[in-house]
Formats: C-alpha cells, structure tokens, sequence
C-alpha cells in the first residue's frame, strides 16, 4: 500500500489512524498496549492501524524490550523518512529554507539573503534556492513531498502567500506560495512567523510535557502566541496577541510593548552615536549601562504581561526568543524569573521559564511541521497532549 510511486500524493488517514500518529509525535516511542491505553481504543483496533502505517512506511518498529514480567513489546516510533516538508522563514533580510522529516529533523538546508524581503529579485532567490532542496535530499526521499510551508511576520506575509492583490499578482507573476505549489505538486500553507516558532515548540520541542504555554518573541516589536492545551489558540495567518499594548498600571499611556521590545534599545544605543546591530553581537560590551536599564525596564514591563496571563490562563511555562544573542536573552530571563519570584502574588502560580527549547531554526522547522499536523496530525490535539501528559505523570 505504500504511497512512494506517487510523489506529493499523501495518503488519506482516519481520524484514529492521525490520532496514533501524533501521540507517537508527542511522546516518541511507545508500544501497541501504550498506545491503546492512551488512545482509549482496543488492542485489536490498535494493531490494525499499526500495521497499516507500517505498510505505509509512516511508522516503524524497533527492536523488542524485554522487561522482567509477562512477554516483550516492540517499540513503535515515527519512521523519520516516512514523509519530509519544506519549510520556508521570509525575514526582512533573509529566508532560511530547511527539509525536514517526519521526525521534524532537518535533511537539508539553505539560508539566502538579500536587502529587502520585498524587493522583486526575492521571490525569485528564494525560489531558485527551494529548487535545490530536491538534490540536497535525494529523489527517494523528496519524492516523499507533502506540503509546504511558509511563515513571516504579518508585515511581509503577504507579499508570499496566496492572498496576494491583483496588482501584486500582476507585477510578480504569482505569489512564492503558488509558484512552489504548482512546481512541487505539494499544498503549501502559509503562516504567521510566530505561529510557526509555536508549532515548531509543541510539535518538536518540549510542548507535551506542560498544559498551557505563553511564547514571547521580544524583538522590534513585542508579540506573543499561546499554546492552550496542547492548542494552538489564534487564527492561522495571525497569532500576535495584543500583549504589545496592554497597558502599565502607574504610567498613563504607557504599554508594555514601550518597554520590552527591541526598538527601545536600539533607540538608545543609536542616540549615543553606537550601531545597534554592531553592539548586539558584541553583547553590548560598550553599551552595558544602556542595555543594564533598558533590560530593567523590559523585565518589568514583562512581568505586568507575564502576571495577566498567568491570573487569566493559569500559564505553566513561558518561553522567550528574541534577536539578542543567547548570553544576553538568557541573563534578562534570569532577572525576569528572580523579579517574579520576589514580587510575586501568592494567589497567582508562577509559571516556568526559559528561552526557547527548539534550535536551530526553529521558525523554518515549525514552518516545515505544519504541513504534517495539517495532513497527518489529529482533529483534537489537545486530547492527545492531555492523554500523553498523564501518561508521563
């Protein structure tokens, strides 16, 4: 039954064939009576649909554990060459492409750069570096295509996906999206870029082991996602929250956003004659008092949004990423957990922290993951996050 002699022609599943599917995505491997258990469905039922992704080439078996009651099981695990997705992250001076497999891990990848994401030679440079991908992999293994993804920031999103204007369409021909669809012989999906840095933690990184996770991307602007259950929350092409204005009590007219975002630091440090991007990858070695308040006032502005969430959504983890460079990100989120710790509200339960857990490129490899949710994941993901969950418990 298996699909190889038909490149970009994903099979259809059942809903209890995707449900398997993504609890193995989740937890890693488990066997026949782990995923029954896990699954509330019956041993039968479950070895059917096992043996049929395996005909399938989506899952495979590894060797038998032998343990010391009853008889030995045999692992189940996602087979990594099952299927593979492109994934493409458009940023404003640069687009990093990657092939990943079924296991999320990354085949190949191409990062190409430019001086603006919308100038019209782009399109073209990214397109040409997506060609190459095929190559990189091997037919066997590309031919084993099913979808393609593309995410950006919702400022630049629409110069690639499908919703280009009119006028757009005339002046470029065909959006990226349509363009790689229509030479792939793949869907592509196209996505906000931090809806994409959420996939890629929930579906690569450590999402099953916690319920409710608040994403913070402190850059030039501050903007967030939530994961709600094993849930993605949001539309698809915009996860922004609004946590960018949410306001500061004791300072009218005054937002979050004023403070914890990027722009604010490199106003500063422009404004005493010093190039930002220059300071950055010297981890501010000349700029230290500057980035010392702004990194103050950050973390309090942060903690403001942190507590909101956590008293409305019982938030159990916040992940942050930023364009700093990880020795910087890393101290400002150790100030941030000690402001929250030492000002904290007994009432609230404070949630865990840290950076980011997926490297690297996350935003490209949770872009390259969404074509599998889409095709192979589950209609309820949260009940499976929620199943896998107690499981470990």
């Amino acid at each position: 039954m298996t699909w190889i002699g038909k490149p970009g022609r994903a099979p259809v599943l059942r809903a209890s064939e995707k449900s398997l599917l993504h609890l193995l995505r989740l937890r890693g491997a488990l066997s026949k009576a782990e995923l029954a258990r896990l699954s509330n469905m019956s041993a039968q039922g479950v070895s059917i649909i096992v043996e049929r992704l395996l005909d399938l080439d989506l899952v495979k078996k590894g060797e038998k554990q032998r343990g010391r009651v009853g008889q030995p099981s045999t692992p189940i695990t996602l087979n990594p060459e099952g299927a593979v997705s492109l994934g493409v992250f458009v940023d404003t001076s640069s687009t990093q492409l990657v092939v990943a497999d079924f296991q999320g891990a990354v085949r190949a990848s191409r990062k190409v750069y430019y001086k603006s994401a919308q100038d019209g030679s782009t399109s073209q440079s990214v397109f040409d570096a997506a060609m190459s991908m095929s190559e990189a992999v091997g037919m066997p293994l590309w031919n084993r295509r099913v979808g393609i993804g593309i995410a950006a920031s919702e400022a630049l999103l629409g110069s690639f996906d499908h919703a280009a204007s009119d006028a757009d369409a005339i002046e470029k021909k065909q959006s990226l999206a349509r363009r790689l669809e229509s030479r792939f012989d793949v869907p592509a999906y196209c996505i906000n870029d931090i809806r994409a840095a959420c996939v890629a933690e929930l579906a690569i990184g450590s999402g099953y082991e916690t319920d409710n996770t608040l994403y913070v991307n402190l850059d030039f602007s501050l903007g967030a996602g939530i994961i709600l259950e094993g849930r993605l929350i949001g539309p698809e092409t915009q996860l922004s929250s609004s946590l960018h204005s949410l306001p500061i009590p004791g300072r009218e007219g005054k937002c979050v956003g004023d403070y914890a975002s990027i722009t604010a630091l490199r106003d500063s440090i422009e404004r005493s004659g010093l190039d930002f991007s220059d300071q950055r990858d010297a981890d501010f070695s000349e700029t230290r008092e500057i980035f010392a308040r702004w990194c103050g006032d950050a973390v309090n502005a942060l903690a403001v949004a942190i507590r909101a969430a956590s008293a409305t959504l019982s938030v159990d983890r916040v992940l942050i990423a930023s364009c700093l460079r990880d020795k910087a990100l890393s101290g400002l989120v150790r100030e941030l957990r000690y402001t929250l710790e030492t000002n904290s509200d007994s009432r609230i339960r404070l949630p865990e922290m840290s950076m980011e857990t997926v490297s690297p490129h996350p935003r490209a490899r949770g872009t390259a993951m969404v074509p599998f949710l889409k095709i192979f994941g589950m209609p309820d993901i949260a009940v499976s996050a929620r199943a896998a969950r107690q499981h470990v418990a």
